[in-house]
């Protein structure tokens, strides 16, 4: 810990750590439990098994080897003890232990000797669940025999262990809670670091039976996933090593030394709190079920807080199967569905890695084909990572988007949510990039247009078609606080259709110039194309109506942010917000 503070309140439970077996050993017990020696108890049905725990018990200095068998709700466990605290490690890292996290359903624990009968006096609710007489597989002839716990016996322990934890939970939040109302920031990320470690501590002691003190808090987080899967709903992933809100955190460390808090995100506190309620609901769910298995002697039932899923439409359960038919996604999110005489639109947020205009464009066009038409899909595909760390310019439009009732599809119940900032002050500081070269590119269409050679028309679908993509996508960032990649043409009108309905009266004028088609000329009108313009005078006029039309909306959302960012305008809850350059696309 390092709040200096703090050890003076805390309690003897938590003070004690690894070296505490000279202090207890556990009772011995008159009974008649058999002890095999040179071979793993029959309880052990699977063959390979038994051979690989007879083995470790020649290797290794192991005492006792205990089982509890896999239930629906809950994987099977292994709990060996070993009599020397430097075997630990040793037995952990065997490759067969290390993969049967991932590739069975039964989870190893290894556990010091010392630690055990420490544990176990102390009140940990874990060793006399999973260390009881009755789960013996193994027991080596000269150890010494292990209780039979129940309830009644163990009580008083318990309530003591669990108490010490919420006692000292709340001395360290009262310090963060201390440092957050003096307006000291680095102190209370430091104070924050602290409190996550201690639960952090708690939910190893609690699920894998002894704490991994000597690793770094990233590591320990990823190493719970295997044992706590719900954790992982808790941290957004940054990379494959890191969690972004332990990340951010330890910022304050450097900055403690250098005294630069600018580096410091304060609008993640809400996160950080959150989190850390998250992080001690575990903890105290634990408590309950390892309470509940002592009580009843039942196994321990995995709590769960997720709602019963809604009953899919048919059209949107074939959309997300033809999108998972594809391409592998985390979630799936509907936050707008739109319907006219022919079609019915579907507008996705897809949450996974590799969603790139590729991949997008596959899902929508076999969608299509599928449907006959019938149906439409708007996507839009971004990795966790990507939406957490780009929060400075679109925070409004995903807080918006991801909310339970949109979520259509997630591919595990343990995705965490984003660490939202709060405050959160909306701006549009460059805006005026991206407006000024969409007007500009407009100008440079009606130059050419008003000063062409009679019947030459090159060059005017090209910059037509430019200056209508960059309209759209400025309108979209204006409109909903958010920049979107290069996305097909009908995505960024459909986009723009959803944050201003009324824009639908232009779409006669589409249908004017191109028939069904309008999208798809502005697409090919971007790529390189070596051939005489087939355009007419009649067309370019409709074209000349498209932009007159769409100038002066692009204007009236610019000049309305403009106004806000000066104080013209209050700004409301749900006003859409941005920050700087739009980041860089996802690779």
């Amino acid at each position: 810990m390092k709040c200096p503070n703090l050890k003076n309140n805390m309690s003897f439970t938590q003070l004690g750590k690894e070296s505490v077996n000279r202090y207890f050993q556990f009772i011995p017990c008159s009974s008649g439990v058999k002890t095999f020696p040179e071979s793993v108890s029959s309880k052990t049905e699977n063959e390979d098994l038994k051979e690989k725990l007879l083995q470790l018990t020649h290797e290794f200095p192991i005492d006792y080897i205990f089982q509890h068998k896999a239930k629906t709700s809950e994987p099977a466990h292994i709990t060996i003890i070993t009599s020397e605290p430097g075997q630990v490690e040793r037995i952990e890292s065997r490759k067969w232990i290390r993969i049967s996290r991932n590739e069975s359903n039964t989870l190893f624990h290894v556990i010091f000797q010392g630690k055990m009968n420490f544990e176990y006096r102390t009140g940990n609710p874990f060793m006399a669940c999973y260390c009881r007489r009755s789960a013996i597989i193994y027991q080596e002839p000269k150890a010494k025999e292990c209780p039979e716990t129940d309830w009644g016996s163990f009580k008083k322990r318990f309530k003591r262990y669990r108490e010490s934890y919420y006692h000292d939970r709340d001395i360290l939040l009262s310090e963060a809670n201390r440092f957050q109302r003096l307006g000291s920031l680095t102190a209370m990320f430091l104070s924050y670091m602290d409190i996550y470690e201690y639960t952090i501590r708690f939910l190893e002691i609690l699920f894998i039976g002894h704490a991994f003190d000597s690793i770094d808090l990233h590591e320990r987080i990823k190493q719970l996933t295997h044992f706590v899967p719900r954790i992982e709903g808790v941290f957004v992933k940054k990379s494959g090593k890191e969690y972004y809100l332990v990340s951010e955190l330890e910022k304050a460390k450097e900055v403690a030394e250098n005294g630069d808090e600018v580096q410091l995100n304060e609008s993640l506190y809400e996160s950080i709190v959150l989190a850390e309620l998250q992080l001690h609901k575990l903890v105290s769910n634990r408590f309950s079920e390892l309470k509940k298995q002592l009580k009843y002697d039942v196994p321990a039932q995995k709590s769960t807080d997720d709602p019963d899923s809604s009953t899919e439409d048919k059209e949107l359960s074939s959309i997300i199967s033809k999108v998972l038919e594809i391409h592998e996604v985390e979630e799936i999110y509907l936050f707008y569905q739109s319907q006219n005489h022919y079609t019915t639109t579907y507008f996705l947020l897809l949450i996974g890695k590799g969603l790139g205009m590729e991949i997008l464009n596959q899902i929508r066009q076999s969608v299509k084909t599928k449907s006959e038409g019938k149906l439409e899909v708007v996507l839009i595909g971004h990795t966790r990572i990507w939406i957490q760390t780009n929060l400075f310019y679109h925070q409004a439009f995903f807080k918006k988007v991801m909310v339970p009732e949109n979520l259509k599809f997630q591919s595990n119940k343990n995705h965490p949510a984003i660490h939202w900032e709060n405050p959160y002050t909306p701006e549009y500081p460059d805006l005026d990039h991206y407006y000024i070269s969409s007007t500009k590119l407009a100008a440079q269409y009606f130059v050419l247009r008003d000063n062409a050679e009679s019947e030459n028309y090159e060059g005017l679908g090209e910059l037509f078609a430019r200056a209508v993509l960059r309209i759209l996508r400025t309108f979209i960032y204006s409109k909903l606080s958010y920049f979107p990649h290069y996305l097909p043409a009908f995505n960024l009108w459909e986009l723009c259709v959803y944050a201003e309905p009324k824009l639908d009266k232009l779409e006669f004028l589409f249908e004017k110039c191109s028939g069904s088609n309008f999208f798809t000329e502005l697409g090919n009108y971007n790529r390189f194309y070596h051939g005489i313009s087939m355009l007419t005078t009649d067309k370019l006029f409709v074209m000349d109506e498209i932009l007159k039309f769409l100038l002066p909306k692009l204007e009236a959302t610019y000049t309305e942010i403009k106004d806000m960012n000066s104080g013209e305008v209050l700004f409301h809850s749900d006003v859409r917000d941005t920050q700087e350059a739009p980041p860089p696309l996802e690779k």
